[in-house]
């Protein structure tokens, strides 16, 4: 045994081993690429973040650039009106009249050139930009316009130092020529106002979310790295590797000066946006995780390893009271094989009892009825008892029956139609004699029900009924009372309802002990009770395995001298086509007089009764006493021989389902 566990706990370790060695593996494999797919989803989004801000500052400078432009045309065209108005009423062009447009059209200098390109008159706010804005003006494509005062020129051009200008043209009106003004931007208002691509980086970090460029014509123009403004992407390896690479949605593995990374490439109308991450940042947490899982696995495998060592530490226990332990199941399973025999016993015991007490009586009564042969009177008196005694042998053998099939589950229920008041009556029929005998009073209790023609099992129904009432009727009181009352409780499923039926009685009642075993077998007040009150004490048990066979619940409120109140609630389909059945239903009774019936049974008493209630009401009755003799019979007799077969089950050579079957062939 020593060896066997210590072969087991060897091979515990290594299975113990490999298979952390598979967790850490799968884990590795499974955060390489989660990690992996959270930087793509995040250079991803920042690619198309920093794109969409890219148009962003386009637009919004393109849009202020025009509108620049605009206003510039548009003071051109105003200072050529002014100038012709001037000529036109015999002034001059001079630098004073210049002055005054200046001021007034808000513009930082005017120049007038005649169709040769040289200066009429020039007036700035800086005149060191005269020189540099008239050879600019002096391009072919401005002094084309001369002479076609429909047409005009604009156009802003940038300076080395940062600042630029814009500058518009148009023709003049008095003579062939260019009027142009400009405006003049200065860098620092160029660098505080003016919004930038650089700005819209601010915010990223180059550790958290990777470097980050925006070029232009291969020119850096922004990064979230300022070394790199400038920079001709030309020279950065891993830029010149992701234009390899023009998928916008996926990363790729590149190299960047030596160092791993992962990066992306995105195209914006007027720039490319580059952004890459290294290694070590996007798999800044994958060492972390993988011993975390690592860990986890150590715990759980250590503490599966020390619940194993404990089961082995106390296994030689165990082995030590597995002995002591099986006698003593052995001693149990002998008190509880004791025990059944007893209940066996003591059942036999009481069914022999209460078998025997009637049959005794019957033949007592029998006697008896012998002694006194002419005395008619007594002649009733006895058989009305030996009727009565039947009946109580009759319902005994009925109830233990019933018992068995619902105990083994033999009892199927029925599903087919019937009228409640209909059933409801024919037990009342027979509880009102009985209650009558002792004066006993029922009182109906109406209740609006609406659906009386149901579905189920009529005479289960009938069977809880007559259990119920029968013992509201032996356990009451002399000149005594019973209230019944039967309502209907609608149900939320189509088609179903609930009928709930109550009994309650002002009999002798029940104690707290027998309510709680009431519906149990043969239970009962006290063994006295047998005497004074017959029964088996199955009664209740049945009815609550018929109820709830059915679908329905019982209960019962119980006080002892006062009474007790018994509630069955019992599901129904509602028998929808029972009109329609009814107008079709044919009620005529036909007799049987005259009928030829075939009678086979092999008790010669079961003979001789059924032969009387057959003759009785006129039939012409043939006997079989077997089987066999049936078929012979019913052979002989040719067809429309015999009207009605009436065939026991049990009989000797051939039984009630061969013959059955033998005469349905022929």
């Amino acid at each position: 045994m020593d060896i066997k566990r210590k072969t087991k706990g060897k091979r515990i370790q290594l299975l113990g081993g490999l298979l952390g060695i598979c967790v850490a593996v799968v884990s590795l494999f499974y955060f390489f690429y989660a990690e992996k797919a959270e930087a793509e989803k995040r250079l991803v989004e920042i690619v198309n973040y920093v794109k969409v801000q890219c148009s962003t500052y386009t637009h919004y400078n393109e849009s202020s650039e025009s509108k620049s432009l605009l206003r510039a045309i548009e003071s051109a065209r105003q200072m050529s009106t002014n100038i012709s108005m001037e000529t036109e009423n015999g002034g001059q062009i001079s630098r004073e009249f210049l002055k005054e447009n200046l001021q007034t059209l808000w513009v930082d200098g005017i120049i007038v050139l005649d169709k040769k390109g040289k200066i009429d008159c020039e007036y700035s706010m800086d005149e060191s930009m005269t020189n540099e804005i008239t050879e600019y003006l002096q391009k072919e494509i401005i002094m084309d316009f001369a002479g076609y005062e429909e047409r005009s020129y604009s156009e802003r051009f940038a300076r080395k130092d940062g600042s630029y200008i814009d500058i518009a043209a148009c023709a003049r009106k008095d003579v062939p020529g260019i009027v142009a003004i400009y405006y003049y931007t200065s860098p620092e208002f160029t660098r505080n106002y003016t919004l930038t691509i650089q700005e819209l980086l601010n915010g990223y970090s180059v550790q958290k979310d990777g470097t980050i460029i925006v070029a232009d014509d291969g020119i850096v123009v922004a990064s979230n790295d300022e070394r790199l403004l400038g920079q001709n992407t030309a020279d950065n390896e891993v830029v010149q590797a992701m234009k390899k690479h023009t998928d916008s949605q996926h990363i790729y593995h590149l190299k960047n000066e030596g160092t791993r990374c992962y990066g992306i490439m995105l195209k914006q109308r007027d720039y490319y946006i580059y952004a890459y991450l290294p290694d070590t940042e996007v798999f800044h947490n994958l060492p972390l995780n993988v011993a975390g899982v690592i860990f986890i696995y150590l715990l759980i495998f250590s503490i599966f390893w020390f619940w194993a060592y404990r089961t082995n530490l106390t296994h030689r226990k165990q082995e030590q009271k597995k002995d002591e332990k099986y006698k003593a199941e052995l001693l149990i399973a002998a008190k509880k094989a004791e025990a059944a025999n007893e209940a066996k016993t003591e059942f036999l015991q009481r069914m022999s009892h209460d078998i025997r007490t009637p049959i005794n009586g019957i033949c007592g009564l029998v006697d008896m009825a012998d002694h006194y042969a002419d005395d008619m009177e007594k002649q009733t008196e006895y058989r009305t008892k030996i009727k009565e005694a039947s009946n109580l042998l009759l319902e005994l053998v009925n109830d233990v029956l019933d018992m068995s099939k619902l105990e083994s589950g033999e009892i199927v229920l029925e599903e087919i139609p019937f009228n409640l008041r209909s059933i409801s009556r024919e037990v009342f029929v027979v509880i009102e004699q009985v209650a009558a005998e002792q004066n006993i009073r029922i009182m109906w209790e109406k209740k609006e029900i609406i659906h009386r023609n149901l579905i189920g099992s009529p005479g289960y129904v009938k069977r809880v009924m007559m259990n119920i009432l029968s013992n509201a009727v032996k356990y009451n009181r002399e000149n005594g009372h019973i209230y019944l009352s039967c309502m209907e409780i609608p149900s939320e499923q189509p088609g179903m309802t609930t009928m709930e039926f109550i009994c309650r009685d002002a009999g002798i009642g029940m104690t707290e002990e027998l309510q709680k075993h009431i519906f149990e077998p043969f239970a009962q007040e006290h063994t006295g009770s047998r005497t004074k009150f017959p029964g088996t004490g199955l009664g209740m048990a049945i009815a609550k395995n018929l109820v709830e066979k059915m679908g329905g619940t019982i209960t019962l409120e119980s006080e002892y001298g006062v009474g007790t109140t018994f509630v069955i609630r019992v599901p129904f389909k509602i028998d929808l086509d029972a009109d329609k059945r009814e107008e079709q239903k044919d009620i005529s009774e036909k007799s049987i007089k005259g009928l030829h019936i075939l009678l086979a049974e092999d008790n010669e008493l079961n003979m001789e009764i059924a032969e009387f209630l057959l003759q009785n009401e006129g039939a012409d009755v043939t006997k079989a006493w077997n089987g066999q003799e049936a078929v012979e019979l019913f052979r002989k007799s040719g067809p429309g021989g015999f009207d009605v077969i009436l065939m026991d089950i049990m009989m000797p050579v051939m039984n009630g389902y061969e013959a059955t079957a033998v005469t349905n062939k022929q």
